[in-house]
């Protein structure tokens, strides 16, 4: 393995000729190439996969729950729509799909917290 300049905590200086390096310090250095397939899937799979079954388990109570949905489930199936596109930039229209598109600010907050969706109000 080739020597990786890695900065001690608080200083500006690289360590000189530094050979040891832990795993989250080498997983960071290697993020900075861009990686292929393999590699994306080798690291990120099974966060992915866990966060995948999370929705679907959401989704299934949401058909098992009664009642009508509101503006976020409609905000939440367009994004699922964004999701199976297969066009580039998903994150992006992803969060198109659940964000404000307005541009001016409100005058004042209508709720004490954020919905996560934007009612078209």
């Amino acid at each position: 393995m080739g020597v990786i300049p890695i900065r001690n905590a608080g200083d500006a200086s690289p360590v000189a000729n530094r050979n040891c390096v832990t795993l989250v310090e080498l997983t960071c250095y290697q993020q900075r190439k861009a990686m292929n397939r393999q590699q994306l899937l080798d690291l990120y799979y099974l966060e992915a996969r866990a966060k995948l079954i999370d929705i679907a388990a959401f989704l299934d109570r949401l058909d098992r729950a009664g009642g009508e949905g509101d503006f976020r489930l409609a905000a939440f199936n367009q994004a699922l729509t964004q999701l199976q596109s297969g066009k580039p930039s998903r994150a992006e229209r992803v969060l198109s799909a659940l964000s404000d598109p307005t541009h001016e600010p409100i005058p004042a907050a209508t709720t004490k917290a954020a919905c996560g969706a934007w009612p078209g109000k």
